[in-house]
């Protein structure tokens, strides 16, 4: 994604590096790859780097590295990256209770594979110093599942060695709550060896055997030619490999309808593109991307092509009329699209969208949280104005069965004799105000208000009002404010500036299509269990995203108070 590079001699700029891997050089080596590699490796040779610091016990530059990390994380992904090597340098100190409560606050369900393998046995090896048996066996079970067939057999021994130290209280209620027969299998083999009768460890074993015929524990005690070799590195298994949730298996394709020539390609097309790479980079998962421009054929010709080449799901599109055309084949793969059109999706179909309708309905939960009892919406005189107004008193009827009042607004000129209009002929007093519009709207707003009576003691602003970039002055304008936006365009950091340089015609929307397409690839992997589970979340650089019980997608936004903290 990144261009230019600086060589230092003996080190090649585009060696792509495979952060879980081995260690297999000093840090010295590492130093140098880093300082010769193109921006977008420099992050993965981060993690190398702090982590051969680690093992060389040099703890001081580890932590200096991952001070560094964290300041140029842009994404959930890097965030937990920065937390798991830290984990790991904490150990190696012998501080146990950090590591874990870093391992704690990590998203599993979001690493790829490499990643994965590293936190179980990490977090494996954790718990076992903590003295926490049962869930160390836990961890090296989810490993087995994490890694590749030839490394498996290590991690269900390591497994059973844990079991042998736990109560077995605990391995009966992991037996319970296991979803995974293997596992079961595993949980109920561990048990049956704690028996103190050998008698009733033959019998148990003999049903174990008829419920159980093919379970891999009857391989461990085998000869094993790859037994002598190291079968889980230090470091995990190759991140390339990936770990693919069900649903979306390896090798499989993923079709993405966008508009990547023409009038919408700068502003929308190509940052989804950009944001749906650099999600699957990240990930490091095997699969194939196929694009399709809408701007250049039909949707109709694309969806054909993607169903004879085997699409387990659909990115797309964006257009309103594209995703209505996409609508109309019923399609009986998964889509995510990026845009809602008059036709009714069926129950393959989730929206994830920029709509406005998403900035409203967040609104009214956060001013909920605040206790707002007497809002009123002040939107411009138009289209997208009367879509979030209603979409707002629509939500705030369904929450609290009143109507709110709003007050339109013309342009900023007329802007004073409009509030002087509306507290003239409010019913009633208002207790916060959502602005929707800009920075600089807002806050001619706030002041004009002040000079006809119409002052509120809180306003709440939304992503119109944000350009993405924390220090601009704009923002000075709305200090005090509430603001509403994606997660990532609510704070400043190296990573999103260099995407900024990048992104034809960048600006606040640009980079929010940007996260939506970087979203929208880990949701496609993630459908089935989310389908299957509303509980669980794909923490995105969009915002919080889940899947609700009526099967529609939900995307929760976050909320600073503006210059709280400068």
């Amino acid at each position: 994604m990144f261009t230019g590079c600086s060589l230092t001699e003996g080190h090649n700029a585009y060696l792509e590096p495979q952060p879980f891997s081995k260690l297999t050089e000093t840090s010295e080596w590492y130093e140098d790859q880093l300082s010769a590699s193109v921006p977008e490796y420099n992050f993965d040779w981060q993690i190398l780097l702090a982590r051969a610091y680690s093992a060389e016990g040099d703890t001081n530059r580890a932590f200096e590295v991952i001070r560094q990390m964290r300041e140029n994380a842009i994404t959930p992904l890097h965030g937990n990256y920065a937390d798991l090597i830290e984990a790991q340098v904490r150990s190696g100190t012998g501080n146990y209770s950090q590591a874990l409560s870093l391992l704690n606050s990590i998203d599993a369900m979001n690493l790829p594979e490499g990643a994965l393998a590293y936190y179980y046995a990490l977090k494996g090896k954790v718990l076992n110093r903590a003295g926490n048996y049962a869930a160390a066996g836990e961890c090296y079970l989810n490993l087995a599942h994490a890694v590749k067939a030839s490394d498996k057999k290590t991690a269900w021994k390591k497994a059973l060695q844990e079991y042998r130290q736990a109560d077995n209280k605990e391995i009966l209620a992991q037996f319970k709550s296991s979803q995974s027969n293997e596992d079961r299998g595993f949980l109920e083999y561990a048990l049956i060896q704690k028996s103190p009768s050998e008698a009733a460890r033959s019998r148990l074993m003999s049903r174990f055997t008829a419920k159980y015929p093919n379970h891999p524990v009857f391989t461990l005690n085998a000869p094993d030619a790859e037994d002598g070799r190291e079968a889980i590195p230090a470091g995990g298994p190759d991140s390339s490999q990936g770990s693919v949730p069900a649903g979306i298996t390896r090798g499989d394709t993923i079709a993405v309808f966008l508009p990547l020539t023409g009038r919408y390609s700068a502003l929308i097309g190509q940052p989804v593109r950009m944001g749906i790479e650099n999600a699957f980079r990240d990930r490091g998962i095997a699969v194939n991307l196929k694009f399709y421009d809408t701007a250049a054929g039909s949707v109709s010709d694309f969806y054909a092509d993607a169903m004879a080449s085997g699409a387990k799901a659909i990115i797309g599109p964006i257009i309103k009329n594209e995703v209505d055309e996409l609508l109309s084949f019923n399609p009986q793969v998964p889509v995510i699209a990026l845009n809602e059109g008059q036709r009714q999706g069926g129950r393959n179909v989730l929206y994830l969208t920029l709509a406005p309708e998403v900035d409203a309905k967040n609104a009214v939960q956060e001013m909920g949280r605040d206790a707002v009892s007497k809002p009123v919406i002040i939107a411009p005189h138009n289209d997208k104005g009367s879509r979030i107004s209603k979409a707002f008193n629509d939500y705030w009827m369904q929450s609290y069965n009143q109507n709110t009042s709003v007050c339109y607004f013309t342009d900023v000129n007329s802007l004073e004799s409009t509030l002087q209009s509306c507290a003239a002929n409010a019913p009633e007093s208002f207790d916060a105000a959502y602005v929707y519009g800009t920075a600089n709207e807002a806050s001619i707003i706030r002041e004009y208000s002040k000079n006809v009576g119409f002052t509120m003691p809180r306003y709440y602003v939304g992503s119109r009002s944000n350009s993405g970039v924390m220090n601009n002055s704009a923002l000075m304008g709305i200090k005090g404010m509430k603001l509403g936006d994606q997660p990532w365009l609510l704070e400043n950091s190296s990573i999103k500036e260099q995407i900024i340089s990048i992104l034809p015609k960048a600006n606040g929307d640009t980079l929010r299509c940007f996260a939506v397409g970087y979203d929208s690839f880990n949701l496609a992997l993630h459908l089935d269990k989310m389908l299957n589970n509303p509980e669980e979340v794909v923490r995105g650089l969009s915002g919080d995203i889940s899947i609700n019980h009526q099967g529609r997608l939900e995307r929760n936004i976050s909320w600073i108070t503006v210059g709280e903290n400068d």
